[in-house]
């Protein structure tokens, strides 16, 4: 599915409000309560790191208030397509004794989101990946504990928690 074809289910959307197609090799993404996100460096305080290694352009959808801005339902904050992979993000912006509340609501949300994105599109042929974003000064990626990946394949995605993000290019075939 190309850029074109998923922003034909949302005809609506303004460009560099609602989404934006990134290039570069790196983005730092700050989640503002009851705003869209704001670009920063590595030495500025963000949310989640995107790296696109492969230099290809990547689809940035504002989720919870853009495309989901009127649903009653549970929404996430972002959602990220590229290289045929389609990225559901919650972003919690909380400290870690905090967390087991917010991971409950998070999933919530997510799941949510994927069932609204079902409704409008086929994803079918596409590869689902459901993250919930937990501020870190480092990047990470966790896996997620076996309970949730479980839960998660229920809608065909890939579950993990982390502040990080990689569109790597493909590894070649090996003979």
């Amino acid at each position: 599915m190309s850029f074109e074809e998923l922003l034909a289910h949302f005809p609506d959307l303004e460009k560099d409000v609602c989404y934006k197609t990134l290039e570069n090799s790196v983005y730092y993404l700050e989640e503002i309560k009851d705003s869209t996100v704001q670009l920063k460096t590595e030495e500025e305080y963000w949310n989640l790191c995107l790296e696109n290694e492969n230099l290809k352009e990547i689809l940035f959808l504002e989720n919870e208030y853009s495309i989901m801005k009127n649903e009653d339902s549970k929404k996430c904050d972002w959602v990220i397509f590229g290289n045929n992979n389609i990225h559901f993000i919650e972003s919690k912006d909380v400290k870690p004794r905090n967390r087991r509340k917010e991971r409950i609501d998070a999933i919530k949300q997510l799941i949510a989101t994927i069932e609204f994105y079902k409704s409008k599109v086929d994803l079918d042929s596409i590869t689902i990946f459901s993250q919930i974003c937990f501020q870190s000064k480092s990047k990470t990626i966790k896996a997620g504990d076996q309970a949730r990946k479980v839960l998660f394949k229920q809608y065909n995605s890939e579950f993990s928690e982390g502040n990080l993000i990689k569109f790597e290019n493909p590894k070649p075939d090996r003979f």
